[in-house]
């Protein structure tokens, strides 16, 4: 990525395809609704639903519809597409959801801030929690950034899809629903 430290904005998809083409990827997981339904008219799935009800008050406006958010699901629809051939496993997923499930209690609102502003013991906090709470040896030398911490949280749900499916929660499909999932959830 030319902007590592803004993984989010991506123009042209060919970095990431032509990655996973050239590397073994086991898993994409991405922050995006991947699947469609026709049943509600505002656009929310099932797994929507369930997701705004296992979320507290104030945090539901975090689940968007597909019809909302235009032509983000579109895009990623099309990426999931595009690397279907080449990578065994493409789940959705919500990292902001899965931040606050897995927060201690009293860094829940961690959150609710870490897309707007964090303070230095706010990001201090957040990379030893990271390390200590997942286990992971990485160097922070990129600037902590949302779509750094999104993108940590997406790579962790494929790790935990593949290896420690029961620290998932699995939002709930519907038979007719289009597109790609499952839609899973960090909580642990």
């Amino acid at each position: 990525l030319k902007t590592p430290s803004n993984p989010s904005y991506i123009e042209d998809f060919s970095l990431i395809i032509n990655f996973c083409k050239k590397n073994k990827v086991l898993a994409v997981s991405i922050d995006a609704p991947l699947s469609f339904s026709f049943k509600d008219k505002k656009g929310f799935r099932i797994s929507d639903k369930a997701l705004k009800e296992l979320l507290p008050k104030n945090a539901k406006s975090w689940v968007v519809s597909y019809h909302t958010l235009m032509a983000v699901p579109i895009r990623a629809l099309l990426l999931s597409e595009a690397l279907s051939p080449f990578c065994g496993t493409i789940i959705e997923t919500h990292p902001r959801a899965s931040f606050y499930f897995c927060l201690p209690k009293n860094k829940k609102e961690l959150a609710f801030v870490y897309k707007k502003k964090l303070s230095e013991d706010e990001k201090n906090f957040l990379i030893e929690w990271l390390k200590e709470k997942f286990n992971l040896s990485i160097d922070f030398k990129l600037k902590l950034t949302e779509g750094i911490l999104d993108a940590i949280m997406c790579a962790l749900a494929c790790y935990f899809y593949h290896r420690m499916p029961e620290k998932l929660i699995f939002l709930p499909g519907e038979e007719t629903l289009k597109g790609f999932g499952p839609f899973v959830i960090i909580s642990f």
